[in-house]
Formats: structure tokens, C-alpha cells, sequence
């Protein structure tokens, strides 16, 4: 299961389940698309973006593939306390991060070519 992360009032509903080194990267993330794009915006059709947080890198391969992304490779990759964040972005104004335990060095199903 995979939980999206539009707005800073969707994380605080989910905030309990994530460890606190993601939920600070996270919120960094969603306050500066708020402060952007405003907190009332439609994260599906608005500029912006939104996160997805997973528990597994199955599941955020599984919601790339959903999102039409799996043929796009990473704008950027970041390890986090072992979570990988992995930045697409869609255009020039909407980005989806992708952040999961980091399972294995191989990132083949994330589009890159090379390990980190």
C-alpha cells in the first residue's frame, strides 16, 4: 500500500505511521508545494505535485508503473536515513517524489541504469 501525499493536511493524517527522519523530509517537501501552490490546490490537476510514501520499493515500483512513469528516468535520487526519495518530474511546474526503504543498491526498476 502506498499513501499520496498532496498537502500538508494529508500528511498529518498518515503522520503516526512514518519514521521521523521521512516525515521531516516530507514535510519540507509538501510545506514548500503549499507555500507555492497553495495548501487548497487540486494536487491531480493543479501545478505542484504531491509524494508518494510506501512501505516497500514493490509498491513504489507498482505506483510508478500506475502514474505512466516507468519509461522516465529519476530527475533526482536521495538516501535518506536507508529511504530512498526519487524525484520525477511530470513538467516543468509538477514533480512526484517517491520514498520507501532503500531495499538494494540496484535501481533498474526506478529507470536508472547504474547503482547508488
Amino acid at each position: 500500500m502506498f499513501y499520496k501525499i498532496g498537502t500538508l493536511k494529508d500528511l498529518e493524517e498518515i503522520k503516526e505511521k512514518l519514521p521521523s527522519d521521512v516525515y521531516y523530509e516530507i514535510y519540507a517537501i509538501v510545506a514548500t508545494l503549499d507555500r507555492e501552490y497553495g495548501e487548497d490546490r487540486n494536487v491531480d490537476n493543479s501545478d505542484g505535485g504531491f509524494v508518494v510514501y510506501a512501505d516497500s520499493q514493490d509498491e513504489i515500483k507498482e505506483a510508478i508503473k500506475i502514474m505512466h512513469l516507468n519509461k522516465k528516468m529519476p530527475e533526482l535520487i536521495d538516501v535518506i536515513c536507508g529511504y530512498l526519495n526519487t524525484f520525477y518530474l511530470k513538467n516543468n511546474e509538477y514533480g512526484i517524489n517517491f520514498i520507501a526503504p532503500r531495499e538494494s543498491k540496484n535501481l533498474k526498476h526506478l529507470g536508472v541504469k547504474y547503482d547508488v
